[in-house]
């Protein structure tokens, strides 16, 4: 089983999975501390006392508790083709560390890493000053008493910190104003910059962000659910990306819970970016429980919220892949673009993903992306969404957006005029019920997914597949 990270997932053997520069790039840095790399066979236990373990097919459960029970506690799990729900069973067995994004043809996957413990910082030299520390008092909160306790923790860890007022009224408007401040700290700052909530408590250095040197890092909650508490921002064009996104759907909602629409705005950005996210362990958002306190790195305000309750009528449908550090459909995993095409979108399905092996799943992902990149038949923009059930594929064909849906087993095979040949001229016009939609201006569906309309459909049989575009 054992081998190099190049020759198991790298350019250098034709059947590995296609990953992107920057997701190589962080692999070999994770595997760097390892004195073994193994490519799990799925049926063995890790002999190694210490490695990092790349699995790169789905199995039954009871060897997934045979792979868990031969780890080290120091080993990691590498998944680097994770948005395959078929993981989502090792998944659940093991603390998420962090995941990379998908960017085009050239980096198709998702790349997920965890292990049997939470994560935690590596040794090293860490400055400081290399983090901000940001936090903002409610508008009826004159003299900042609300975050009067938190300015006294960070000023004893000697971390740099700044508080400032949010000059707004109401709820609506006080998130708007918070996500704003958030952007504009991070472009004063030429830094990471760490957004705390303010009523919250520091108990402890919030280091694991900078160490693990990540675009951005967010607590979960057990539902899936992001916490807003407690966010980093690197200093990169991705997290930039991500905040602009995230302050886009603000504004353009300013109802929904911040929380519902910064993971919209992650489903977005890691859909067509090589994005880093860190998954804070809980110690990052601990209850203020007197036995916990001295585990904890950030104490979450007293009477807060898990999770936001206004969130069930949109998220609940789509946590349950969050809970995976994944999207669900109908949210597509992979989003690319083709400037100048006038045939509008084209969403591509591939269904029952769990009767399927995930190694060949990945490969039918990577033929769609490198056909489309090849010849895209006109349309302007590829989304690929990954079923494993045939509610998930309803879920798809109730978006009303006019665009082309091409439902694949994946048994067909994926050919080089896929594309070109559906029915229909290139450059057809097809209604847009709302032509200044997010999809438009940002390249993909920047609306959540939760608020977009039913679609009608109906069925088209160009080759061997299904195409099914709007009336």
């Amino acid at each position: 089983m054992s081998g190099t990270l190049d020759l198991i997932i790298g350019h250098s053997e034709a059947a590995a999975p296609r990953l992107g520069a920057a997701q190589l790039a962080r692999l070999r840095q994770l595997v760097g501390g390892y004195p073994v790399v193994v490519c799990w066979d799925g049926m063995s236990p890790v002999p190694a006392t210490a490695a990092a373990v790349v699995v790169l097919d789905a199995t039954n459960a009871a060897r997934i508790e045979m792979l868990i029970g031969s780890l080290h506690e120091n080993a990691i799990i590498i998944l680097p083709t994770s948005e395959n729900p078929a993981f989502d069973l090792l998944k659940s067995k093991l603390y998420a560390h962090g995941s990379i994004g998908a960017e085009g043809a050239e980096a198709p996957h998702h790349v997920w890493w965890g292990g049997v413990k939470p994560p935690v910082v590596r040794t090293g030299v860490y400055r400081r000053e290399d983090t901000l520390f940001v936090s903002a008092t409610p508008h009826d909160d004159a003299d900042g008493a609300t975050a009067r306790g938190l300015m006294t923790d960070l000023s004893q860890l000697g971390l740099d910190a700044m508080v400032a007022p949010l000059a707004a009224p109401d709820a609506a408007a006080q998130r708007c104003a918070r996500v704003d401040f958030i952007l504009e700290q991070w472009g004063r700052a030429g830094r990471g910059v760490f957004w705390i909530d303010p009523a919250a408590r520091v108990a402890a250095h919030p280091l694991l962000p900078q160490a693990a040197g990540c675009d951005f890092a967010v607590h979960r909650q057990p539902n899936g659910a992001m916490t807003t508490g407690a966010l980093y921002f690197n200093q990169t064009d991705a997290a930039r990306a991500l905040l602009e996104m995230w302050q886009r759907l603000t504004h353009a909602y300013p109802d929904l819970p911040d929380s519902f629409l910064l993971d919209q705005a992650w489903v977005l950005i890691t859909s067509q970016r090589q994005i880093e996210t860190a998954w804070l362990p809980d110690a990052y958002w601990r209850a203020d429980e007197l036995a916990a306190r001295e585990h904890s790195v950030i104490v979450r305000p007293s009477g807060a919220a898990d999770a936001e309750p206004q969130l069930d009528r949109f998220a609940a449908p789509l946590q349950l892949g969050r809970r995976f550090s994944r999207h669900q459909a109908p949210e597509a995993h992979l989003i690319m673009t083709a400037p100048g095409a006038g045939r509008g979108p084209i969403t591509v399905v591939v269904r029952d993903v769990l009767a399927t092996g995930a190694r060949h799943i990945g490969s039918v992902v990577e033929a769609i992306t490198r056909v489309f990149a090849a010849d895209n038949g006109g349309f302007s923009q590829l989304e690929v969404v990954l079923c494993a059930w045939d509610e998930d594929i309803d879920q798809v064909l109730q978006i009303r957006d006019y665009s082309w849906v091409l439902l694949m087993d994946p048994s067909e095979p994926v050919t080089e005029d896929i594309f070109r040949a559906l029915p229909g001229a290139i450059g057809e016009h097809r209604p847009q019920e709302n032509p200044r939609s997010s999809r438009e201006a940002c390249g993909r569906a920047a609306s959540p997914i939760g608020l977009v309309a039913s679609r009608q459909a109906f069925i088209q049989r160009p080759s061997s597949a299904y195409a099914m575009t709007r009336h």
